[in-house]
């Protein structure tokens, strides 16, 4: 897998939790989507910058957990700096949606049970 379309699925999967988070509390769509994701993609595209920085592989668990982690830490301290809701419940959904999206698709892959 190249790192182009790593980076693109990872970004892909942090739109899609934000997009199923806006959806599930029956907000629009078009005016709450870019509030809410841009914090996380900010956080994921550090999170690739270090990566590449330090040129580790970024299909592994472990990148997927750095990956994970800074998404998800990082986002929710951009967002509660930014003025934005950091309840308990949206910390738990966020570390426990983004983990398996971020460390998900790398631990299928290692598994073969994806062939991207």
């Amino acid at each position: 897998m190249t790192k182009q379309v790593a980076l693109a699925l990872d970004l892909a999967l942090v739109v899609l939790f934000s997009i199923i988070g806006v959806l599930s509390h029956s907000e629009n769509l078009v005016s709450r989507l870019a509030p809410v994701v841009w914090p996380f993609l900010v956080a994921c595209a550090v999170a690739w910058l270090i990566l590449l920085w330090r040129h580790r592989p970024v299909g592994t668990l472990a990148a997927g957990v750095f990956v994970w982690l800074c998404t998800a830490l990082g986002g929710l301290g951009l967002r509660a700096a930014a003025g934005g809701g950091t309840q308990t419940a949206f910390i738990i959904v966020t570390l426990v949606v983004t983990g398996i999206f971020l460390v998900g698709w790398r631990l299928l892959l290692r598994k073969k049970l994806v062939g991207i």
